[in-house]
């Protein structure tokens, strides 16, 4: 197991240029290269990391942040800057004048490496900053006399350059989502981190979008996302979408798995297990009420292991809500036409042209009377062609027809409860409840799914100012809103679709209706959805799919090898626009793989019949 990185001790690196290849700096960015003899005496090397170059600008001492972007091994005694041949790395001292040996004494026991850095914004001392620092953009190079070191994780007393947390700009609270440290391990200082905090009580824009592979540790950084939301305000509502099952397993702290030992998330690592955490049942106590909601489709009976979690729910407290949509509460039946299941390109036309003819007669579109009305219209004419009294446009028999079959299909989603239909009140409204609300939607097919959350997309929208303080989790969020049409029936379902998401993404903020999106295929997602999440969070990745996260070139390779739990973070309002590598810590929450989940429901259920 690896090592934590401690507290950095300050060797440099010296420039590695010459008149023939100076640095520069130009509209493509500013780049530099340092060379280091032993590359073991900085620790924290490594791609991505966080670097520090000492200068001096005008008689003042200046600091340019910069990020690894390569690292080269070369032979001593094949230098590709012959300048470079004789300089001996030492313990870095200011007042230090560097000078170069007279000569080379006996073998070479290690191997110069060149480091590339991206230099990101040049920082000057200033007590009146609120970290002792002013930013601002690269404007010149370093010069041949700077020195790249790492810098100190935390403040060093009496060292006038700025430590990571300043360099970072680290807040001082916020929801902790991990610990930072370029390598394999975060960077700890007698048994302390430096701990990644996300200050969303001062952040306008709160949408954040997470990108990780199965098995990367997606889910347990949402479930712990929703415990720190809830942790810190419980007037904050948290809404999550479960569409494999495990997002459920957070009603369930009792649970043991097959193997006999307890389905907490216990730390796995030495360093996880250094760090303070708070019991199951204080966390279960933030994340409380809870509530199961569940989708009714008929014949959801059959569903062993959806019969089981309403009943060991039920059992342990938990507020249960079986709900089925109205199809009098969509803007158009033919929102839904991927449900349709026919071939006809008219027949959602002539849905839309009927509801419409209903609602002007102060009649509830549902499934039965648009039924009815296209059975007495057919009834009523023998004719190939049939014309809408309504509206005047004529439709085929064909195409009465084929609506008649669509509504057909419709009965499995919609309408299913006779008393719902009779009220005034949607289903939906379930989701105004003040805790933390799971919808389950394992037990659906994919276009139930996609039903099911695009009908809470518009609801939320309509309903954006009474729902202010909620943050929904849409796991699979290439489902939702995917990058083309292609299963969603004519062009406009899609634009429909699209627009539903945009209009919540944009304005839903305002009212502090707050959405974190998850997804494994990035490259399946529309591009709304980055350019609406200002916060981007990326896992375990292929590295095929890295460009698909907006991840920055080289850091893809290093995503494509993190362990469960690692990521890469980058939210420029909470003052990192650069991207963060970010262990996370090991929340006490229940979670274990889905088939141990399942087994334990089992299990459980025989032991309360």
């Amino acid at each position: 197991m690896e090592k934590p990185i401690t507290n950095l001790q300050k060797f440099y690196a010296r420039p590695y240029h010459d008149v023939n290849s100076p640095f520069g700096v130009d509209e493509r960015g500013a780049f530099a290269e340092y060379i280091v003899h032993d590359p073991n005496n900085m620790p924290s090397l490594a791609m991505g990391a966080t670097a520090l170059i000492s200068d001096r600008r005008e008689n003042q001492d200046l600091w340019i942040a910069c990020r690894v972007a390569g690292l080269k091994i070369i032979s001593p005694f094949n230098p590709e800057k012959q300048s470079m041949l004789y300089l001996q790395d030492q313990k870095y001292d200011v007042n230090e004048v560097l000078k170069p040996l007279d000569e080379l004494n006996g073998p070479h026991t290690h191997q110069p490496m060149i480091i590339r850095v991206e230099l990101l914004r040049e920082m000057l001392s200033d007590e009146s900053s609120s970290n002792g620092f002013i930013s601002s953009a690269i404007q010149r190079p370093p010069s041949a006399v700077s020195k790249l070191i790492f810098p100190n994780v935390t403040k060093v007393e009496n060292d006038p350059s700025p430590s990571l947390e300043q360099i970072l700009n680290i807040r001082e609270q916020g929801l902790e989502l991990g610990m930072i440290g370029f390598g394999n391990a975060p960077y700890e200082t007698d048994n302390k981190f430096l701990t990644y905090r996300w200050d969303i009580e001062n952040l306008d824009n709160k949408h954040v979008f997470i990108v990780g592979e199965s098995g990367s540790g997606k889910t347990v950084l949402l479930k712990n996302l929703a415990y720190q939301i809830r942790k810190r305000n419980k007037k904050d509502r948290v809404i999550l979408t479960d569409v494999q099952g495990d997002i459920s397993q957070l009603l369930f702290w009792d649970f043991v798995d097959a193997h006999g030992k307890g389905n907490i998330l216990e730390p796995k690592l030495a360093w996880q297990r250094k760090v303070s955490r708070e019991t199951k049942e204080d966390a279960k106590k933030h994340l409380e009420p809870f509530q199961l909601v569940i989708p009714k489709i008929k014949n959801d009976e059959k569903d062993e292991d959806l019969v089981r979690l309403k009943r060991l729910a039920n059992n342990r407290g938990v507020i249960v809500k079986e709900i089925s949509l109205r199809l009098q509460d969509l803007s158009n039946p033919s929102d839904v036409e991927y449900l349709f299941r026919i071939t006809s390109e008219q027949a959602p036309g002539l849905l839309d042209d009927v509801a419409e003819s209903l609602r002007s007669r102060s009649e509830k579109p549902t499934i039965e009377r648009l039924d009815a009305a296209l059975n007495r219209l057919l009834g009523n004419n023998s004719g190939s062609t049939i014309v809408l009294p309504t509206s005047g446009v004529s439709y085929y028999r064909s195409t009465y027809e084929a609506a008649r079959r669509a509504l057909n299909n419709l009965k499995r989603y919609f309408d299913i409860d006779s008393d719902a239909i009779k009220t005034d009140q949607n289903p939906l409204n379930v989701f105004e409840f003040k805790g933390t609300t799971i919808l389950y939607l394992d037990h659906l097919n994919q276009d139930e799914r996609l039903m099911w959350e695009m009908q809470l997309v518009k609801w939320l929208y309509e309903n954006k100012k009474e729902m202010s303080n909620t943050y929904v989790f849409f796991d699979e969020a290439h489902q939702i809103i995917p990058a083309k049409p292609n299963s969603f029936g004519s062009p406009g379902v899609f634009e429909r679709l699209r627009s539903n998401f945009e209009k919540l993404a944009r304005e839903g903020r305002k009212f502090r209706i707050n959405l974190i999106l998850s997804t494994q295929n990035p490259k399946d997602l529309h591009e709304i959805v980055p350019e609406q999440c200002p916060t981007r969070i990326v896992m375990k990745i292929n590295p095929k799919n890295a460009k698909y996260a907006f991840l920055d070139d080289g850091l893809e390779y290093i995503a494509n090898s993190f362990g469960q739990g690692q990521f890469w973070i980058q939210s420029p309002f909470n003052g990192t626009p650069d991207w963060i590598r970010v262990h996370s810590i090991a929340p006490p929450l229940p979670h274990e793989p889905m088939e141990s989940f399942r087994k334990s429901l089992e299990l459980k259920a025989l032991k309360e019949k």
